[in-house]
């Protein structure tokens, strides 16, 4: 009865361990290594039978509960349950499956695993050794090195933890420290093929981090994409023998930012991230990567996650006020423009615009520059689309062919033949076979002509949009007033005008006429008034058909400018 009474015990102990919350974990897992493991499976058989060969039937059913668990029930419960300290052959248990997890990438697990033989081994240094290893493939690097450390100071000269620790500075780009542990290591073994090895690894790795630093210091000297070329290689070497180098990380962020690849800024910020969640400064180059591609959401997410490690940066601060504002405007501008209300949107674009060097953005300015230039023109608004296509051809958009055409027309509707005529040269100088350019070209050279013949509009003094019975009651008007007879005291100059208000009538009053006039060619021209009869210059200087500002009609195969 006795024996029977300390078998109940045993069983109760067991399995109130069993069900403990930290031991549950590792039942888990011990389950799926245990199927795999066929001399664990051996050994708790002969456990069962060694520890119930006599067991009553009431014991028999704790026993049957018992064999749910996994090999790793005896092995493992001195860990979990902190009672008696396990023997080799358990601790070389535990050890094993934190391998098969780690072999299985599940890292967390690893850890977990690790970390059961850290508490209840505190002096065993193989336990820091393996747990160091899980912690730098689930690429936590401070608290690899917290356990290296800890392994140090259990044996100040394990071979094992200052090479690892050594390899583990070399990644962190701490050439310094790493140093130092290979000096320790070569001091206890002279001739330890590794660290010989990661020296010359090292070496390399401090010529390129040297380098690096010089051509940044000095990179405002560099053109184009100099600094690039002189540096890539050694970003080659650093990357190559590095994982956890934030500096690194940081500099090749710099690079992305130079040439305005701010997805590459965000891939380079989330890589310190993903080990330094509150890097300021990647942080930050994150952020305004964010705001340059308009993601003014995913910007102010990241701001707040620098609130919550700094929460008085002022250049997280002023960036949050700025890309508040920005959206704003932009938001009201977009939907207004969407709501065809242009004249109101252009008014939003315009507070952007205005807002120049402060707005730090070139993709937005030149977004809002070209908007303003080509809306002003389409609704009208010469003067103003002069002078925002301009603003944007010597700023952010140099040889931008669709402000440059803008610009000439808006040129056009103002009379300003020499401008518009330069600009409709420049489109040509980049695209020879612009039809927009060479139409320009036409279009200028007859109104030049037209300028230099008599307005017949300006003579009957009416608008070129004038009825035929305006036209009819001016000329009547006009002949009366500069009738000879009536004019004895300027004879000459009445004779000469009710001449030219005769012709100008001639011309108005005749509708083939008056379109040839409109269309910039001498309507007295034989040969202009068949090529008009035969439909080869369709469309007014400003309508439709061949002309700039309309679409199709002509075509033109040989241009000759005077």
């Amino acid at each position: 009865p006795e024996r029977e009474r300390e078998r109940e015990r045993d069983l109760d102990w067991i399995l109130n361990s069993f069900l403990s919350s930290s031991f549950s974990q590792v039942y888990k897992m011990s389950r799926r290594s245990a199927s795999r493991n066929r001399r664990r499976e051996e050994r708790r058989k002969n456990s069962v039978e060694l520890l119930f060969s006599s067991s009553s039937s009431s014991s028999s059913t704790r026993v049957l509960l018992v064999l749910l668990a996994s090999s790793l029930v005896f092995s493992l419960v001195p860990v979990v349950c902190h009672a008696a300290p396990a023997d080799a052959s358990g601790l070389r248990d535990v050890l094993q499956l934190g391998d098969s997890l780690l072999g299985r990438k599940k890292y967390a697990e690893a850890i977990a695993t690790y970390s059961q033989v850290v508490e209840s081994h505190p002096k065993e240094e193989m336990g820091f050794l393996k747990r160091s290893l899980a912690y730098r493939r689930a690429r936590k690097p401070d608290q690899a090195l917290a356990d290296l450390n800890a392994a140090l100071k259990l044996n100040g000269k394990s071979k094992q933890a200052l090479l690892k620790r050594a390899q583990l500075y070399r990644s962190m780009c701490k050439v310094q420290e790493a140093r130092g542990d290979l000096d320790a290591l070569l001091g206890i073994k002279a001739k330890h093929k590794t660290a010989i090895e990661e020296k010359k690894r090292l070496d390399g790795l401090a010529t390129s981090l040297a380098a690096l630093t010089k051509l940044f210091e000095a990179r405002r000297d560099f053109h184009g994409d100099g600094f690039l070329e002189a540096s890539e290689q050694h970003f080659d070497t650093v990357f190559r023998e590095t994982e956890f180098c934030t500096k690194a990380y940081i500099w090749y962020a710099r690079v992305a930012e130079m040439k305005q690849d701010y997805e590459q800024v965000i891939r380079e910020t989330n890589s310190v991230l993903q080990y330094r969640s509150s890097n300021i400064e990647s942080l930050m180059m994150k952020a305004n990567a964010h705001y340059q591609q308009e993601m003014f959401d995913a910007c102010k997410q990241t701001i707040a996650q620098i609130f919550r490690t700094d929460p008085d940066n002022e250049e997280a601060k002023l960036l949050f006020k700025l890309v508040k504002k920005v959206a704003k405007i932009k938001s009201k501008a977009d939907q207004l423009a969407g709501e065809k209300k242009m004249r109101q949107a252009l008014g939003e674009y315009r507070k952007l615009a205005e807002m120049g060097g402060d707005l730090n953005n070139r993709d937005i300015e030149k977004s809002v520059i070209k908007t303003l230039c080509i809306s002003n023109h389409e609704v009208g608004k010469y003067p103003e689309a002069v002078k925002w296509c301009t603003r944007g051809l010597k700023t952010v958009l140099q040889e931008d062919v669709a402000l440059l055409e803008a610009r000439a027309e808006s040129y056009l509707q103002q009379d300003d033949f020499d401008n518009a005529e330069y600009d409709a040269r420049h489109i040509l100088n980049i695209n020879r076979h612009s039809r927009k350019a060479h139409g320009l070209i036409q279009q200028i050279q007859r109104l030049r002509k037209m300028a230099s013949r008599k307005d017949y509009y300006k003579i009957l003094e009416v608008s070129k949009d004038a009825t035929e019975s305006d036209i009819k009651k001016s000329y009547k008007r006009l002949a009366r007033k500069w009738h000879p007879d009536k004019n004895r005291d300027n004879v000459e100059e009445a004779q000469n005008m009710f001449h030219d208000v005769a012709e100008a009538y001639e011309i108005l009053s005749d509708p083939e006429k008056k379109q040839l006039f409109d269309m910039g060619h001498d309507p007295n021209d034989p040969q202009a008034r068949a090529r008009n009869n035969y439909g080869f210059n369709g469309g007014g200087p400003f309508g439709g058909g061949g002309g700039p500002f309309g679409g199709g009609g002509q075509q033109h195969f040989h241009f000759t400018y005077g």
